[in-house]
């Protein structure tokens, strides 16, 4: 799996990128305020019922603290809490809540406090569950500047979009959240933590998909149809497999209506054949093997476009040294993931910053934007 010889970090910059090695550098999250992040809601909420769901901004604290936080102030369990995804810890987010208060108005006096801030306030007839997400919007000050911003590299990622990696984020400290999951998938450590446990596992299959993702992307056919390939639609779940490549499923391909898809394991076999099927082998060897160790896991396959297209992407050159990147994602899919296509990044919130939040979890660098 991940190479003893080299760091997490130099393994992640290895990914191979569909536009090659970028020619400038910037630098992100000097501060949090410079990482912006919005989540929309795929539904409204109502108006009216049992759950009341509450639009909260937050700035240098994981969604997971927020939530303790709010099943504290009205004196529930924290499964009476939902949200839709998870934002970053070291950035500015917007995101939604929910609380199941069946019979109660819920007091928000003093809600507020120094890291999260109530913005709205409104019922709902059902909890907010994950991946409820329509898409998340990104507004990114990037500073210190290197090198001249290729203005065409812009333009055809936002026609033709960039490979849809799981974000560093999504590992843990140098990658540990892998290293763990893989002891626990090979029956060498035990997790009692069914949310750790999930968080472990999350990152291996996250892992596994990059690594698949990669090979397509040095072989050049990442965001092209091969024989056996499944296809996503566009900023959706639904999969599915045509009985053949013809010009009409190339069409929507070049079009962006549909994606080429890659496999997130589980149980069940993945529904590639062919030549997909023969990449995805080629990364993991005992595909077999690997299904049955994640069938005592009850962990269903599935999968997840390999491209993703940012939605009203601008670029905006402050000064010299600074700039604005901005872009709408779908619900699981990472800002970094673009900007490694245009920057070589270094990420101030790697450094270790000088305090850490009371019952924050093993992942302080929660997904950007993701689910």
């Amino acid at each position: 799996m991940i190479n003893d010889d080299i760091s997490f970090a130099e393994h992640n910059k290895s990914l191979p990128r569909a536009l090659g090695l970028p020619v400038s550098r910037a630098t992100i999250r000097a501060e949090n305020a410079h990482f912006k992040v919005n989540e929309l809601l795929s539904f409204e909420p109502c108006g009216e019922g049992e759950h009341l769901f509450l639009q909260v901004k937050k700035t240098g604290i994981n969604t997971d603290w927020v939530a303790k936080s709010i099943a504290c102030h009205f004196g529930v369990s924290k499964r009476d809490i939902g949200y839709a995804g998870k934002k970053d810890r070291y950035s500015e987010s917007v995101q939604w809540f929910s609380v199941y208060l069946p019979g109660k108005e819920g007091n928000l006096d003093g809600f507020d406090c120094d890291d999260y801030q109530l913005l709205k306030a409104v019922r709902h007839n059902k909890k907010l569950k994950k991946g409820a997400v329509k898409c998340n919007e990104f507004v990114l000050r990037l500073t210190d500047l290197k090198g001249p911003v290729d203005r065409s590299s812009l333009a055809l990622i936002a026609r033709r979009g960039v490979p849809n990696y799981f974000g560093y984020q999504r590992f843990g400290h140098d990658g540990n959240n892998i290293d763990k999951g893989l002891k626990l998938i090979d029956g060498l450590i035990k997790v009692k933590d069914r949310n750790k446990k999930g968080l472990y596992l999350s990152a291996v299959r996250s892992y596994w998909f990059n690594l698949f993702l990669a090979r397509r992307v040095s072989l050049g056919n990442w965001d092209k149809a091969l024989n056996g390939d499944c296809f996503g639609l566009n900023n959706s779940q639904s999969t599915f497999k045509p009985e053949v490549i013809d010009d009409e499923i190339r069409q929507r391909l070049e079009s962006g209506d549909i994606h080429t898809s890659g496999w997130l394991a589980g149980r069940q076999p993945s529904q590639a054949s062919h030549q997909a099927m023969a990449i995805e082998q080629e990364v993991i060897d005992d595909v077999e093997s690997l299904q049955k160790k994640l069938a005592k896991f009850r962990l269903d396959s599935s999968r997840r476009s390999n491209r993703v297209i940012p939605q009203q992407l601008s670029f905006e050159q402050m000064d010299d040294n600074q700039a604005v990147l901005s872009f709408k994602l779908p619900g699981g899919s990472f800002a970094t993931s673009v900007l490694r296509e245009i920057f070589e990044i270094n990420d101030a919130a790697n450094i270790e910053r000088n305090f850490v939040k009371p019952d924050s979890n093993d992942n302080p660098m929660e997904s950007g934007g993701e689910s």
